[in-house]
């Protein structure tokens, strides 16, 4: 039994509905790996006259309700058997599979017909940046991800366009097909597209912490297996002849500009910006010419900054420090705390910094709505949290566990959790050719990374089925200049992973991919909620999904590149995390793929986590 398009479809009925055609001697029915559509493979019988396909079509219409009739009917000479004599489905399927590629390929392709595939094809040439796309073009394909998928529901909602779902992009992401369950209100009649006005008379107001934030500041604490850390990262960049001066400058022009970078926390957990703050100062250390001194400032540097917990109610939130060494050699340290600002802020800030760090009078654009503004004001509607609520009561009843990998010791017998990096890169070349396979098959980059990723967790775990939690950068499309604000836009997402018997690793891929839909479109409620939903059910006092995947592919505009100062190098860094075991997290840099790995390594047996990297 499949379910396509919401029904329930028994391919033994179809296969019994095709051999009762007196020309038709065997038949197996399937859902197509790549498009997901019901196709069926027969063989004729040996007659001079066999039917058309159109005939057989025909035929089934009189047996079948129109949902149950495959979209095509393939023709082999003999179907592909296993060793024990049976008809190899898989096989079939790759057959059928290459037919259907076949007769696409020799089809002219169609553009977009109607008012709705119209409407879906501008947004989709807006947002991807192509022209031209057609009726059967597959978003996912075309380089379309999570994050311009959630754009384009938001797009089409605004521009009066009702049913239009993220879940059923996900599923159906042909252009025709999506398109079908559109129904327009008519222009005038659509809702104005979101606006987020700013506050500027509250803008030094203590505001709530988001449920990620929430989550940082109590993690810093003792109370927690785990806790003890803030959740941090810190990276040294290394340079010849940096200007500190000039740098310092461009950093409190910066403060001076953003104002999560002049926030704190108060003692009962609210946020709050500060209207000033002193000026901000780099402390440098003098090493000299002599290797050992340098090396013995280098290694007090990355000792004292690297593991540091930040106090959140005392400003600074971040920490940059140098050391001049050699001959003209500057080593920085910088630091943040994630409770203040994301990765993705992190990348904007750098890039600024850059931009100032060369030319002090830059204009930089505009930012006139602050993270304050949007805590405040961005919110699903109660229509919209009743139904992400609803769909994760259910889901937690079939969500797995965390990943059960092998320890060395308990987690609450962990002192204060160090985190150790492993880190690798995939050449340019060979990224752009995995990526070109994967869109191919009509998934994301970062659906391929997360699926070998829960494949190598699966494999190492006691039980193969596992829960993975998925950082995501929720910065809803809301104001013009909302790419431009610094902050934590956070949120996470349970993605369980339950590896299927004889499935292909396309299979695999696709039915990842469609569940991350489904758990997107319903993310109006925080993987926090939904953990204390499943201790709830559990009758646990608490659950955690400790290993972690962030993913940036397409948060970065332009060339894809996150944010490096020109004037130094990165050449070592590490976050930690409350309550983490291992945190995976990519990275696109000059066309190729960075593989990250955070992990307290003193929870692992010796070389597990090395083995793990490995795979």
């Amino acid at each position: 039994q499949i379910k396509i398009n919401g029904h329930r479809i028994e391919l033994g009925e179809i296969e019994t509905a095709l051999t009762q055609h007196p020309h038709i001697t065997t038949a197996t029915a399937l859902k197509t790996p790549h498009t997901h559509q019901l196709a069926a493979a027969v063989t004729p019988a040996g007659t001079d006259d066999p039917p058309s396909e159109e005939e057989l079509l025909a035929h089934l219409s009189d047996w079948l309700p129109p949902y149950a009739v495959p979209v095509h009917c393939v023709f082999l000479d003999a179907m592909p058997l296993t060793p024990n004599g049976k008809i190899d489905r898989r096989a079939v399927a790759d057959l059928v599979e290459r037919a259907l590629e076949d007769i696409r390929r020799d089809t002219p392709a169609e553009p977009p017909r109607g008012p709705a595939e119209e409407a879906v094809a501008a947004v989709w040439e807006e947002l991807l940046g192509i022209s031209g796309i057609h009726r059967d073009d597959n978003f996912f394909s075309l380089g379309g991800d999570s994050l311009i998928a959630t754009r384009v529901v938001s797009r089409l909602r605004a521009a009066g366009w009702e049913g239009a779902e993220l879940g059923d992009l996900f599923r159906t992401p042909e252009l025709a097909a999506f398109s079908t369950g559109l129904r327009s209100r008519g222009s005038a009649a659509g809702p104005a597209a979101p606006v987020l006005r700013p506050a500027p008379e509250h803008r030094y107001e203590p505001f709530d912490p988001t449920d990620v934030q929430r989550a940082y500041w109590m993690g810093r604490t003792d109370d927690f297996e785990l806790g003890g850390v803030g959740c941090h990262f810190y990276t040294e960049y290394d340079g010849e002849h940096i200007d500190l001066d000039r740098l310092e400058d461009a950093w409190n022009t910066l403060i001076a500009r953003h104002d999560m970078l002049r926030a704190v926390f108060l003692p009962e957990g609210r946020q709050q910006v500060r209207p000033e703050v002193p000026p901000f100062t780099i402390p440098v250390s003098e090493a000299g010419p002599d290797p050992e001194e340098a090396e013995a400032a280098l290694a007090a540097l990355r000792s004292e900054m690297s593991h540091q917990v930040l106090d959140p109610c005392r400003w600074p939130l971040f920490d940059v420090r140098a050391v001049r060494y050699g001959r003209g050699r500057v080593r920085l340290g910088v630091s943040f705390d994630s409770i203040l600002i994301d990765a993705l802020s992190v990348m904007t800030l750098l890039r600024e910094l850059d931009t100032l760090y060369h030319a002090p009078d830059a204009g930089l654009p505009p930012v006139e709505v602050t993270f304050r503004d949007y805590v405040t004001s961005v919110r699903p509607s109660p229509e919209e949290l009743e139904s992400s609520k609803a769909y994760w009561s259910e889901r937690v009843l079939e969500l797995p566990d965390g990943p059960q990998l092998p320890l060395a010791k308990d987690p609450s017998a962990v002192g204060t959790p160090r985190f150790v990096r492993r880190e690798d890169r995939l050449p340019a070349e060979r990224w752009q050719r995995l990526r070109e396979r994967a869109r191919a098959c009509g998934v994301t980059g970062s659906t391929l990374l997360v699926t070998a990723f829960s494949e190598v967790l699966s494999t190492w775990s006691a039980r193969q089925e596992l829960t993975v939690n998925l950082t995501l950068f929720d910065r809803r499309e809301v104001h013009p200049h909302i790419g431009r604000v610094l902050g934590d836009f956070t949120s996470l997402l349970l993605l369980g992973y339950r590896p299927e018997a004889d499935e292909t690793w396309r299979d695999a891929l696709l039915r990842t991919q469609r569940q991350m839909g489904r758990d997107l479109a319903h993310s109006d409620v925080s993987a926090l909620w939904v953990m204390r939903e499943l201790a709830r059910r559990r009758g646990a006092h608490g659950v955690t999904m400790p290993v972690v995947f962030t993913s940036t592919l397409g948060v970065f505009d332009g060339d894809g590149n996150p944010g490096e100062p020109s004037f130094a190098e990165r050449v070592w860094g590490v976050s930690q995390t409350p309550q983490v075991w291992l945190d995976h997290q990519v990275i696109e840099q000059d066309g190729g793929l960075l593989l990250v790995w955070d992990a307290v390594e003193e929870l692992f047996p010796p070389g597990v986590l090395d083995a793990m990297f490995t795979t």
